[in-house]
């Protein structure tokens, strides 16, 4: 069995519990997921994503749950920062409630980590939003994805927290 490599890290909050789940069903999917963790760091949700999972059957997930106690505004960079403090992979990708990762993608993410061993290569992805190809975000870079390793994410300084409560500053 090859080692834990990735850990995806999702912001959560006030979505739906179905947009949620989606996310969790989808990396149950994953073929190699046993080299994967994630995690999940709710930004002081009204209800809470470890309340809304607490019947979800998440076996065979490496999954960790983190709250936020304190309502920012806007406190992606917050969130973001705890969720690369307690990742424990080598690399990771930063990952928003509107983007899901299917399994070929996956696959996709193992194979740029592994022609990539050791550099400084951060990888942006562009959207598919297959329900609307002619969405304004289609074809588009997603500002807030990424695959970067956790060692380089820290030595820029993660995300800025100072900026927290303006909303795209992070």
């Amino acid at each position: 069995m090859e080692s834990k490599e990735i850990t995806f890290i999702l912001s959560y909050y006030n979505q739906p519990r179905e947009t949620l789940i989606r996310h969790l069903d989808n990396w149950k999917q994953f073929k190699n997921k046993d080299r994967f963790s994630f995690i999940i760091v709710d930004d002081c949700s009204k209800i809470s994503a470890s309340e809304l999972l607490k019947d979800y059957n998440s076996e065979n997930l490496d999954i960790s749950l983190y709250r936020v106690e304190e309502d920012l505004y806007c406190n992606i960079a917050g969130v973001r920062n705890l969720g690369a403090k307690e990742c424990k992979t080598p690399y990771m990708v930063i990952l928003d409630m509107d983007t899901i990762v299917n399994d070929v993608m996956s696959d996709e993410l193992l194979n740029l980590v592994k022609l990539n061993k050791n550099t400084n290569n951060v990888f942006k992805f562009i959207r598919k939003v297959p329900s609307d190809r002619f969405h304004i975000k289609n074809n588009q870079p997603h500002p807030a994805v990424c695959l970067i390793r956790k060692e380089d994410y820290w030595n820029i300084g993660g995300c800025e927290e100072d900026l927290v409560g303006h909303y795209g500053q992070t």
